[in-house]
């Protein structure tokens, strides 16, 4: 005579803690895929828009070089939405600005002041009082005719612009739902060879010239 074992089949409980578990589960792993998705596709525009602000980098530099330096700073701005480009980077937009390097030297009275903590060191090195006295040299010479290196700074001043270029494109929204960006900005710098610098006049006037081709 067969002896029937008796089975015991799962209670509710059971099956829904079963159910929480493949539920949390099913959501941790749809929350990571998401953020791995998004962190991609933000890696994704930095390199873009990096490699975009380069390129508005070297134009930026070729204009300058093109136009020369001037006294104004210069600022422009657009989007990417041309034939070279297409559809490609339509979010993206870019703009950069050229304005002239605050080059800071130290006063002459410093410099001389250096000098003659130079001196009396070696003084002291060598066993000589020099009372702390800077020796007679150029910068006392050019400190005699009421030169000042603020003369040297405005002049190095002429050849070199600071040029930053910066590229922006849609990051989301923000707790407010209002439409955010980020930028990635580059920094270089220019050196003019001639030394020449427009006036304003003449600048305004090249930049009337260059809207009215466009």
């Amino acid at each position: 005579m067969l002896q029937r074992i008796p089975t015991r089949g799962f209670t509710l409980l059971e099956c829904l803690m079963a159910l929480g578990l493949v539920s949390t589960s099913l959501v941790i792993l749809t929350e990571a895929q998401s953020w791995a998705v998004r962190a991609q596709e933000r890696s994704t525009q930095i390199t873009t828009a990096t490699m975009l602000a380069d390129t508005v980098m070297k134009l930026a530099m070729m204009r300058m070089l093109e136009d020369g330096f001037g006294e104004l700073e210069v600022r422009e701005r657009g989007d990417f939405r041309d034939q070279r480009y297409g559809e490609s980077f339509e979010d993206f937009r870019w703009e950069w600005e050229a304005e002239k390097v605050q080059v800071r030297l130290p006063d002459m009275n410093q410099v001389m002041g250096l000098m003659g903590e130079g001196a009396s060191a070696l003084g002291d090195a060598a066993g000589v009082d020099t009372g702390g006295a800077a020796p007679a040299n150029e910068l006392a010479a050019l400190d005699s005719l009421g030169l000042d290196m603020s003369m040297f700074s405005d002049m190095l001043g002429n050849y070199l612009r600071e040029i930053r270029v910066r590229v922006c494109y849609p990051d989301g929204k923000n707790q407010d739902g209002i439409d955010v960006e980020d930028c990635v900005e580059l920094t270089s710098h220019l050196v003019n060879p001639t030394g020449r610098v427009m006036s304003e006049e003449e600048q305004l006037l090249l930049e009337a010239q260059e809207d009215a081709q466009e």
